[in-house]
């Protein structure tokens, strides 16, 4: 009897010890398998967001080749010519569907808030007509607000971290000096950069 009590204690230990390994492998598998899909959402939420910045800066291009109009849209006699006002009104109308569209699909919060700062900027600018005293310095700011706007979207392209959050330009000042963020990237100050 005794050969047959340690045939029988050998036989559980090897079962514990098999169904103990089996339960640890399937912890191991589920957890490998959480951790990778949740990998696999971060990656596709990255993804999503770098290809709604990349439509969002698409946008941006009419608008910085009709900016200089962007104080006409609200006037009757526009400084510079009816075309050049329309076709800025209509890149206008472009960014700001980017806003309700493509700016959705974005994840992070302070990119959006940017982008609305920069629609604010220019629906001021442009139809309620502040700063018409010193509207070269006005475009000037929506620009430079525009640039930051790009830089980060950017950023979110290509995975970098954003820039730093600074406060949007104020556009009823007098002092005349046009709005740059605190850190601007080196190309800013490349002419060959043409924006």
């Amino acid at each position: 009897m005794g050969s047959l009590g340690d045939l029988a204690g050998q036989a559980v230990g090897a079962l514990m010890g098999t169904l103990t390994g089996g339960a640890i492998t399937v912890h191991v598998a589920r957890w490998q398998t959480a951790a990778a899909g949740e990998s696999a959402r971060r990656q596709w939420a990255r993804q999503r967001s770098a290809e709604a910045a990349q439509r969002l800066l698409e946008r941006f291009a009419d608008l910085y080749a009709w900016l200089p109009s962007l104080p006409d849209l609200a006037l009757e006699e526009p400084r510079f010519s009816p075309v050049a006002r329309e076709r800025c009104s209509a890149a206008l109308g472009s960014v700001r569907r980017g806003m309700q569209t493509d700016l959705l699909s974005i994840g992070d919060a302070r990119v959006r808030a940017r982008y609305r700062t920069l629609v604010r900027l220019c629906h001021d600018v442009g139809w309620r007509s502040i700063g018409q005293d010193d509207r070269e310095t006005r475009v000037r700011d929506v620009r430079g607000y525009l640039r930051y706007v790009q830089f980060t979207l950017e950023a979110v392209i290509d995975g970098r971290s954003l820039p730093d959050d600074c406060p949007a330009p104020v556009l009823e000042r007098g002092d005349g000096v046009p709005w740059l963020p605190p850190v601007v990237p080196w190309y800013w100050r490349d002419p060959a950069d043409g924006s």
